[in-house]
């Protein structure tokens, strides 16, 4: 993930952008901009999932759409049991918070301090660099021996064999890369610390205090009431999921749960009944990297925004599910989306609903019309970042220079903003006080970074002319 940055003098340029609504919607209105948007999500698919959206302690949308189990026809039920794949890690962290609060363990501990088995290159690799992602340790999700034996029985320890004694990616503190490693070795650490096994930890001191009956940790052994099937598909074919041992993932992405049971949570973290105010709002914040610049990560936590709304959200998959979950702070929403299919991302759903909830919903698409086009060219960014708009077969695409990216779709939106391949990222353009073009790249997580409009359009687009 690169981080872009750009300082242009904010006088000289006129942007379009959304607004929050001045009034707040009636609930209502809400209910049924929701429903329109789950419903289209969820179209025509055989697997389905389940939607949950509330404000406040109001509950706006709790749906359920599709099947749970295909083969023996049952329908997905809005209580269905599925799996949060690295929704995990945000439970995982406050599990680490606990122990920090309670003394037993200090974020900025080197990991040979912790436990003798951890040396070698990880073992100055601090807590928190394990909790931000900044460690440089491997995933072990890219370990190819780690892949071939996802159906064994493992165990935190035995994971951690795999990665403990590969270089560092990059001096730790100076980079984000997600890599499941880190709270594998948190899983590890948990445990170690506690005197418990991690699914014991989190059943006592998370799960059951917060009467979160139908969280657990994962296993097929177990008899979970209401627990949905995964589904993928196979050259358009589809299937049931691949097998997993549950014990692979651990506290990376282990555990299952409702809808309901994750509103539960939401409702703890915004009152602060687990861990003390400033140590959660240390977690829900950007990490500081050592250059100064900041990563879009917390402690188990993305920290982006939604229409300018500050949030805290975070994805997971794993063989046959999907998941997200959106926290605002102000005012007090929370959107999650569960699936049973790994070809059903709900990320950008998550999202919409999320703005929606707020009051603040993103705009609809239209097709390109012929004022489009005066905005067409290339535009060079921070750090020689180039982009190349352009029209080609009707259609509006941007091109990344250099990156070896295939061009995305650029739809344009009524709120005069150009959205990025079916996403929420955005464009929009203004004119400069000295009369050049300038594109705004509007990224929810990484913030804005502008451009210039260059004389010279590298690569002509199809059937359109450049201004």
């Amino acid at each position: 993930m690169k981080i872009l940055g750009v300082v242009l003098m904010a006088s000289a340029l006129v942007m379009s952008g959304p607004t929050a609504a001045k009034n707040a919607a009636p609930a209502t209105d809400r209910t049924a901009a929701l429903v329109r948007e789950a419903d289209a999500f969820f179209k025509d698919q055989q697997p389905g999932g389940v939607v949950l959206v509330t404000r406040g302690d109001q509950v706006l949308l709790r749906r359920a759409y599709g099947m749970a189990d295909i083969e023996n026809d049952v329908a997905m039920r809005p209580e269905a049991t599925l799996r949060l794949a690295s929704v995990t890690k945000q439970f995982t962290a406050v599990a680490v918070m606990q122990l920090v609060q309670a003394g037993t363990l200090r974020l900025d501990a080197p990991l040979d301090a912790l436990d003798p088995a951890l040396t070698g290159p990880m073992g100055k690799v601090t807590v928190q660099q394990l909790l931000t992602h900044t460690s440089g340790i491997k995933n072990i999700s890219s370990i190819p021996a780690s892949r071939a034996a996802r159906r064994e029985e493992a165990d935190a320890l035995s994971l951690i064999g795999y990665f403990k004694d590969l270089p560092l990616e990059f001096a730790s503190g100076t980079r984000f890369r997600y890599s499941n490693s880190n709270y594998i070795v948190l899983t590890h650490l948990i445990q170690r610390l506690s005197g418990q096994s991690y699914a014991e930890y989190m059943q006592q001191a998370i799960f059951q205090p917060l009467g979160m009956q139908h969280t657990r940790y994962d296993t097929h052994l177990a008899i979970i009431p209401g627990r949905a099937h995964g589904y993928r598909k196979a050259q358009g074919v589809l299937q049931n999921a691949d097998f997993i041992s549950m014990t692979q993932p651990q506290g990376a992405g282990g555990l299952i749960s409702t809808v309901d049971d994750l509103a539960r949570w939401h409702q703890a973290l915004r009152d602060g009944t687990l861990v003390p105010a400033a140590l959660l709002a240390q977690a829900m914040s950007k990490t500081a990297l050592a250059d100064g610049k900041a990563s879009p990560y917390g402690f188990g936590w993305i920290i982006g925004q939604v229409q300018g709304v500050a949030d805290v959200e975070h994805g997971g998959f794993i063989n046959g599910f999907n998941s997200y979950v959106v926290q605002l702070k102000a005012p007090d929403v929370f959107a999650t989306v569960l699936t049973n299919a790994e070809f059903l991302d709900p990320t950008t759903l998550t999202v919409r609903l999320a703005a929606i909830a707020a009051d603040v919903p993103y705009a609809a698409t239209v097709a390109p019309s012929a004022k489009d086009a005066v905005w067409l060219g290339r535009y060079v960014l921070a750090d020689d970042d180039v982009r190349v708009l352009s029209l080609v077969d009707g259609r509006l695409q941007l091109l990344r220079q250099g990156e070896g990216e295939e061009p995305v779709a650029v739809n344009p939106g009524t709120d005069g903003r150009y959205y990025l391949d079916g996403g929420l990222d955005a464009l929009s353009f203004a004119t400069a006080a000295d009369g050049r073009a300038v594109m705004t790249v509007h990224d929810r997580l990484m913030g804005d970074t502008h451009g210039y409009r260059t004389p010279t359009v590298a690569a002509p687009a199809t059937g359109s002319a450049h201004p």
